[in-house]
């Protein structure tokens, strides 16, 4: 049997951590826009939740932001659960793998005096 789901998509929020016993958990939502159909205005967009845990949440809240594009591997749950005496199931995916799709969040963009170490004055030589 085989249970694997790829999703590339954006953070909808800014992923944040916490701890359970010894483990960390981050859990997050992705967006994946689908292709548009002929005739179609506007695309539709699903909505992922997923879990990360432990070296994975680090990733995720070291490395991403809201609307930040992240592409995930991992495996989908179906949790099903009984509230208020009915029956009720969601689905999230739990995060195996992380692929970068652009750079590190963007905390502190703007530039500095001397933000380049390699820079040199107009009298340095090229080489």
């Amino acid at each position: 049997m085989l249970n694997k789901f790829l999703v590339a998509g954006r953070l909808t929020a800014d992923p944040e951590i916490k701890t359970i016993g010894e483990n960390r958990l981050c859990k997050f939502t992705i967006a994946c826009e689908r292709p548009k159909r002929k005739g179609e205005e506007t695309a539709e967009t699903d909505f992922f939740p997923c879990t990360a845990w432990n070296r994975n949440a680090d990733v995720i809240v070291d490395w991403f932001g809201k609307d930040d594009m992240v592409t995930l591997v991992g495996s989908v749950r179906n949790n099903r659960y009984e509230k208020d005496g009915q029956k009720r199931s969601s689905i999230e995916v739990k995060v195996e793998e992380i692929h970068f799709n652009g750079g590190k969040k963007r905390e502190n963009t703007a530039p500095t005096e001397n933000s380049n170490p390699y820079a040199g004055t107009e009298d340095d030589p090229l080489f």
